[in-house]
């Protein structure tokens, strides 16, 4: 059975035994109420009948007639009635039909006790009936609560009326409620469909009708998934372009050179060399590729430990400087402030890779000659690491984007390298808890900045 049935069932039974019981305990409390009201209406009606027979008895038709008239504007007087001999009219003048005084007499007869009739006689012989009308009958008794008044019906079809009125009701309820509670589900089981599909731009937050509960947040959740899902797919074919893009290029040029070794075999060692160089690309390449889809996809946090960070910095500039003589350039760190036992918790290999990318491409983009800064100073949460080169810089509408995978800017259009190294960085610091960003500086340069978290010292119990 599908939910909807389900739960349209379950809130039917419900709904319907609920107005069943609300209606069987408003007729047990309207019955009650009412019974009372007739026995106490019942006793009051006998006492007052009986009270006019002792008059009668003491002072004849007048005394009877005295306590009647006192009880004249009283609702009881209405049913107590004193009847003359074949009269149609009690002492009163109020007439009645000649049929219920002749039950009313018979009745009396059949049951001289009876604390509801009474016949007396007067020292003449006239005979007078006492009785107090409707105890032949229940017309003022409460009536079934399964009762429409004014229809001229059958009482069973006044109680089929109601009960098929009730279910119809219930079944009506039923569906609202099931539908309401089952509309979002059907929403989100259509949308994951399309999702499975293919169509990664579905949403479904719109559809759910200005809810404000647990299942229009799970919409919600549903969109972000979405959202997510569509960046990710996005994202992985961009990667896959330029990967297929990057990888095309040395292989065509691997290509190039066998047809040249061919063609001029007394050149072979000149192109060997050019293609060792084409391989090593590929292969940096490669591995780039490797650790950024590793960093990417990761599950498991990276391994850090402590990090005495400033000999780690000072290695760093040491074994950079190889390059730095090849271009005639320094590389200068600077420290303000930063003691030389600051930790950080790290891993020192991908960190000296990230901060490497970093130094290496501000060497490449500095002119022969200059000097490469290296800051590192802190304030009361971070390490900070700045490296800032004399370059031209990068446009200011570029700089959000250098961090992409295999973007270009216009400044490195003629430089070696795969376009991976800044993403990889950013990855790398971000694994850390860190954050970094570029930014120009004047008149020239470009200033890389690492964020990097203070280690925190777990509390001593």
């Amino acid at each position: 059975m599908k939910l909807f049935q389900r739960i349209f069932a379950t809130f039917c039974a419900v709904i319907i035994c609920a107005i069943f019981v609300a209606s069987f305990s408003f007729w047990v409390v309207q019955n009650t109420f009412a019974e009372n009201h007739y026995r106490q209406q019942r006793i009051i009606e006998t006492t007052l009948l009986n009270s006019m027979v002792s008059a009668f008895k003491a002072r004849g038709e007048q005394g009877a007639k005295d306590i009647l008239q006192e009880w004249r504007d009283h609702p009881i007087s209405r049913n107590v009635f004193m009847i003359a001999g074949d009269d149609d009219r009690d002492i009163l003048g109020r007439r009645l039909d000649p049929r219920l005084i002749e039950v009313a007499r018979q009745n009396a007869r059949n049951n001289p006790s009876s604390d509801m009739m009474h016949i007396e006689y007067d020292r003449l012989g006239q005979e007078y009936l006492f009785f107090i009308k409707g105890t032949d009958d229940q017309s003022d008794k409460p009536v079934s609560p399964l009762f429409i008044p004014g229809l001229p019906l059958a009482p069973v079809w006044h109680e089929i009326i109601i009960l098929s009125f009730i279910f119809l009701v219930g079944l009506l309820l039923a569906y609202i409620l099931a539908n309401n509670i089952t509309k979002p589900i059907r929403i989100l089981g259509r949308g994951m469909n399309r999702l499975a599909a293919g169509e990664l731009e579905t949403r479904i937050a719109q559809q759910m009708d200005d809810r404000d509960d647990e299942l229009s947040q799970l919409a919600g959740q549903f969109d972000k998934m979405a959202q997510q899902l569509q960046k990710l797919v996005e994202k992985e074919r961009h990667l896959l372009h330029h990967v297929s893009h990057e990888m095309r290029s040395p292989l065509a040029r691997m290509q190039a050179i066998v047809g040249l070794i061919q063609a001029q075999p007394q050149k072979q060692e000149q192109y060997l060399q050019r293609l060792e160089s084409e391989l090593v690309r590929m292969d940096t390449l490669v591995g780039e590729l490797l650790t950024l889809s590793r960093l990417e996809t990761a599950n498991i946090p990276m391994e850090k430990e402590n990090l005495k960070l400033v000999p780690f910095i000072r290695q760093l500039l040491e074994d950079s400087q190889a390059v730095a003589l090849k271009n005639r350039q320094e590389v200068v760190l600077q420290l303000e402030k930063v003691p030389e036992d600051a930790t950080l918790q790290a891993n020192e290999s991908y960190l000296y890779r990230a901060l490497d990318n970093v130094i290496r491409n501000a060497m490449a983009y500095s002119p022969e000659g200059s000097v490469i800064n290296v800051k590192l100073h802190q304030d009361t949460r971070n390490w900070i690491i700045e490296v800032i080169d004399n370059g031209h810089g990068v446009a200011e509408n570029q700089l959000p984007h250098i961090f992409t995978a295999f973007y270009r800017a216009d400044s490195s259009a003629n430089k070696p390298g795969t376009g991976l190294g800044l993403a990889l960085t950013k990855h790398i610091v971000g694994q850390h808890g860190g954050k970094i960003f570029a930014e120009n500086i004047k008149p020239n340069g470009l200033k890389m900045c690492f964020i990097l978290p203070k280690k925190v010292k777990e509390s001593k119990v």
